[in-house]
C-alpha cells in the first residue's frame, strides 16, 4: 500500500508542476503583451511565481489563484515592478507600478 500512495503523491506533484509551468508561460505571454501595448520592455523576458492559493472561480469551482511578478522598463534603465494574477488559466488582475513615460 505504501508504494501506491507514493505513486499517487508523485503523480499529483507532476500534474501540479506541469500545470504551473503552463500557467507561467501564459503569464509571461500576458505580461509581454501588456508591456507591448504600453510601449514598455518586459525585462529578462520572464515572470516569477510569488504565491499560489485556492479560490473559487465565477462558476463556484475551486481553482488555483497564482500571483506572478515581473519587471519592466519604460526607458531601458529603470526597473519597475508589475504583477498579475491568474485564476486557473484566466487573467483576473494586472498591475503596473508607476513608471516614467518617455
Amino acid at each position: 500500500m505504501g508504494l501506491g500512495w507514493l505513486l499517487i503523491v508523485l503523480l499529483v506533484a507532476l500534474i501540479y508542476w506541469w500545470d504551473t509551468s503552463a500557467a507561467k508561460d501564459n503569464a509571461r505571454i500576458t505580461a509581454k503583451q501588456q508591456c507591448a501595448q504600453q510601449d514598455l520592455q518586459l525585462l529578462d523576458d520572464t515572470v516569477a511565481l510569488k504565491k499560489t492559493r485556492l479560490k473559487r472561480n465565477h462558476k463556484g469551482n475551486i481553482a488555483l489563484l497564482r500571483h506572478f511578478t515581473f519587471e519592466f522598463s519604460s526607458d531601458g534603465e529603470q526597473r519597475t515592478q508589475g504583477e498579475l494574477q491568474l485564476l486557473g488559466k484566466k487573467l483576473i488582475h494586472i498591475h503596473l507600478d508607476v513608471h516614467r513615460i518617455h
